[in-house]
């Protein structure tokens, strides 16, 4: 029976890493239609959400009551491969003795494959289950996008007390984040003809001001906010700017990644960003893009000490807490006072990575640890 699951699964995750979900641009429309013909005769309430044609969502729903729901999130879109890089077809699971090479095949589509097995056989796995499952694939998770896990909360077509993302941790936990936040500042200066630039004002030489005292003096500032392992960080991720190389510089645009600690807030961290630069520049506009704030979810949960003990019972292995650099769409529900789990099979340290591998038995064991969790309830 176990091999036979094994080869369900690796098949599986084959078909689903054949479908490219790249971002850019993370079209889901193929991926959406593959999901509800698979789970055609699951049993489960299968609908699709999406703000436009392109990246659809899908929610596959088991609910005997209230609308209150453990929810098994995995997203479904990739990062592009570097073909250059791979020394197989990404789009096609390389499947080996131990390893499974893939586009995806750790971050997130071997979670997805997972619950996908789980969802399309639910009816007869846990014919007795009393609280309420949904399971959600979703887009737009590598661009920190709208499309995805936000818009479903926002249109409230999962409304969770409990949320388990498929994120790839070894089977073991990942239950508190630090917030994000992207920003972007403007800088103006004034043109001139590159033969005479003591007539201009070099805009690209502004921006290079503020990045430098940005880089030696504000991220000093930051240390009082890092907390144990957790540290508030600032990254550089995208200058541009110029208008011609004869000429001295208009206008520059310099986008900011800022990860925030629970010492911190979205809205007090980059007011305190905005009142530096400013500080350096006061002709400078700086814009809010995107962000969320930290989670730290409470390791006392129920939900949390069953998937303790089936990870021990399954593995023989002891549930570790894992720390992250990264953040996952349980952000968007960082307010709501909710359980927000991250667990799945293979390294973290694989995600966006040429030649992407899974360990097939992370993968097998990930079934096992998921359903023993979900035949307690």
């Amino acid at each position: 029976m176990k091999k036979k699951i094994k080869l369900e699964l690796l098949n599986l995750l084959k078909n689903i890493v054949k479908i490219d979900t790249c971002f850019p641009p993370g079209n889901s429309k193929k991926f959406a239609e593959f999901i509800v013909s698979y789970l055609k005769n699951s049993g489960l309430n299968i609908k699709t959400f999406g703000i436009n044609n392109e990246k659809i969502n899908v929610v596959a729903s088991a609910h005997t009551g209230s609308n209150r729901s453990i929810v098994f999130n995995s997203h479904i879109d990739t990062v592009r491969p570097i073909i250059s890089e791979w020394k197989s077809n990404p789009f096609e699971l390389k499947i080996e003795k131990n390893y499974s090479y893939g586009l995806g095949a750790v971050n997130c589509k071997g979670s997805a494959a997972v619950h996908l097995y789980l969802a399309k056989n639910f009816k007869r796995l846990f014919p007795n289950i009393k609280e309420n499952v949904d399971f959600t694939f979703v887009t737009d998770e590598e661009n920190l996008g709208p499309d995805g896990t936000k818009y479903l909360r926002k249109i409230k077509a999962i409304k969770p007390h409990t949320l388990i993302l498929g994120a790839p941790t070894n089977n073991n936990v990942i239950i508190e984040e630090r917030g994000v936040f992207w920003l972007e500042i403007e800088v103006f200066g004034k043109t001139a003809h590159a033969g005479e630039p003591h007539k201009g004002i070099n805009a690209i030489d502004k921006s290079a001001r503020i990045i430098n005292k940005l880089n030696n003096e504000f991220k000093k500032i930051l240390k009082k906010y890092n907390v144990g392992n957790q540290i508030s960080t600032l990254n550089v991720g995208i200058v541009t700017g110029g208008e011609n190389v004869n000429v001295v510089p208009y206008k520059t645009k310099v986008v900011i990644d800022r990860r925030i600690t629970h010492k911190e807030n979205v809205k007090k961290a980059f007011n305190e960003i905005k009142s530096f630069i400013l500080k350096i520049d006061k002709s400078a506009k700086i814009k809010f893009i995107t962000g969320t704030n930290p989670f730290k979810s409470n390791k006392s949960n129920i939900y949390l000490k069953e998937l303790s003990k089936s990870k021990r019972l399954i593995t023989g292995k002891k549930l570790e807490f894992l720390s992250s650099i990264g953040v996952s769409d349980g952000r968007y529900f960082a307010d709501d006072n909710i359980n927000i789990i991250n667990i799945g099979p293979g390294s973290g340290s694989e995600g966006h990575k040429s030649n992407e591998k899974i360990i097939n038995k992370d993968l097998i064991d990930c079934f096992y640890l998921l359903e023993n969790f979900l035949l307690k309830f």
